[in-house]
C-alpha cells in the first residue's frame, strides 16, 4: 500500500480516531474465531507501537489500518508452535529455534486462508527478514521487503526487548533502542521507523516526567505542612493545649480523629514518597536525554542511507 511512504498534511484531513479504528480492526479480525490474538501482551504491545509510528508519521487511515492489522496478525503462526518451546524458560536449542522460526511460514499460511487478509500475508511472513538478507524465512534483502514489513519489524523488536518475559527482564527503553541501533549500524534494519517510534516514546516519557515533577512539588509542599503540624503537636505534648495552639491547629481544617500519630505516619510516608520520586525523576531525565541523543543518531542514519531529510518538517524532536 505504500512503497514510498509520504507524510500527509494533517490540515487536509481529519485526525484518525484510534479508538474507533481499534474497534473496526477487532470486528474484522473476529472472523479468525478461536485464534485469540487480543490477550497476548506482546501482540498488544506491537499494535500500540505500530499505532505510535503511524501517528507520528501522519499516515493515512487505510495505511494505518493495514499496519495495525498486520501488527495483530504478525505472530498468529505461533499457535502451531509447541507450547513447550513457546513457554520455555531457558535459551532455545538450535533445533528448537528452527522450529520457532517456522511461525512466520505458519502465519503466512493461516492468513492466506482468509481472502480479506491475503494482502497482509507477505508482512506476516517477512517480519523477521533483515535488509542484508540474513533474516528468515526467505533471506529477503532491502528492496524485496515492503515498507509495512519494515515498520512492523521495528514495532515488534522494540516490544520484545522492553517487555518482561518468563525468561528475562525487560530492557530499559534506551537499552532497547541501543540494541536496535546496533542492528541498524550493521545494515540489518533501517532507522526510519525507529526514529518515528522515538518521537512518541520521548513525548510519552516527557509527559510522565512532567506529571512526576508536579507530584514531587506537591509532595514537598505536603511535607512542609506536615512538619508545621508536627511542631504544633510537639508543643502541645510539651505544654498542653492552649488557645494559641488550638487556633494554629484550626487553620488546617483537620479531619476528626487526626492526631500527632496520624501526622507522624503521614510525614514518614510522604518523606519516603519524595525520595522515591527523586530517584524516579533522575531515571526519567536520564532516559529522556539518552533517547534524545539516540533519536539524533537515527536521524543521521536516515539522512545518510534511507530518506531525504526534507520530509521530516515539524516532527523533528530536538
Amino acid at each position: 500500500m505504500f512503497n514510498k511512504i509520504k507524510k500527509i498534511n494533517v490540515l487536509d484531513r481529519n485526525k484518525i480516531n484510534y479508538a474507533e479504528l481499534d474497534k473496526e480492526l477487532k470486528v474484522e479480525l473476529a472472523i479468525l474465531g478461536g485464534l485469540d490474538i487480543f490477550t497476548s501482551a506482546h501482540i498488544i504491545g506491537v499494535a500500540n507501537n505500530t499505532q505510535k509510528i503511524c501517528e507520528a508519521m501522519d499516515l493515512d487511515y487505510e495505511t494505518t489500518k493495514q499496519c495495525m492489522l498486520s501488527a495483530y496478525l504478525h505472530d498468529v503462526g505461533k499457535i502451531k508452535i509447541p507450547s513447550a518451546i513457546l513457554q520455555k524458560q531457558e535459551r532455545l536449542t538450535e533445533e528448537e529455534y528452527e522450529i520457532m522460526k517456522m511461525h512466520t511460514i505458519y502465519g503466512y499460511e493461516i492468513v492466506m486462508g482468509y481472502d480479506q487478509f491475503k494482502y497482509l500475508a507477505p508482512i506476516v511472513r517477512g517480519h523477521h527478514e533483515n535488509l542484508d538478507g540474513s533474516g528468515y524465512p526467505d533471506g529477503l534483502t532491502d528492496k524485496e521487503i515492503t515498507e509495512e514489513t519494515k515498520l512492523i519489524k521495528i514495532a515488534d523488536i522494540y516490544d520484545a526487548l522492553t517487555q518482561k518475559r518468563q525468561y528475562k527482564e525487560g530492557f530499559a527503553k534506551s537499552e532497547a533502542v541501543e540494541i536496535i541501533l546496533e542492528d541498524i549500524r550493521k545494515g540489518k534494519t533501517g532507522a526510519k521507523y525507529l526514529y518515528f517510534l522515538l518521537i512518541s516514546v520521548i513525548k510519552e516519557l516527557q509527559e510522565t516526567y512532567n506529571g512526576d515533577v508536579t507530584e514531587y512539588q506537591k509532595t514537598k509542599q505536603d511535607i512542609e505542612t506536615l512538619k508545621e503540624l508536627d511542631k504544633i503537636y510537639k508543643q502541645i505534648y510539651d505544654r498542653g493545649y492552649t488557645s494559641s495552639l488550638s487556633k494554629k491547629l484550626d487553620r488546617y481544617e483537620l479531619a476528626p480523629g487526626y492526631d500527632m500519630t496520624t501526622n507522624s505516619n503521614l510525614l514518614s510516608r510522604n518523606i519516603s514518597k519524595l525520595e522515591s520520586l527523586e530517584k524516579k525523576l533522575a531515571e526519567e531525565k536520564s532516559e529522556i536525554e539518552k533517547l534524545t541523543w539516540q533519536s539524533k543518531e537515527a536521524y543521521k542514519l536516515i539522512k545518510r542511507r534511507e530518506w531525504n531529510v526534507k520530509i521530516f518538517g515539524k516532527n523533528a524532536i530536538w
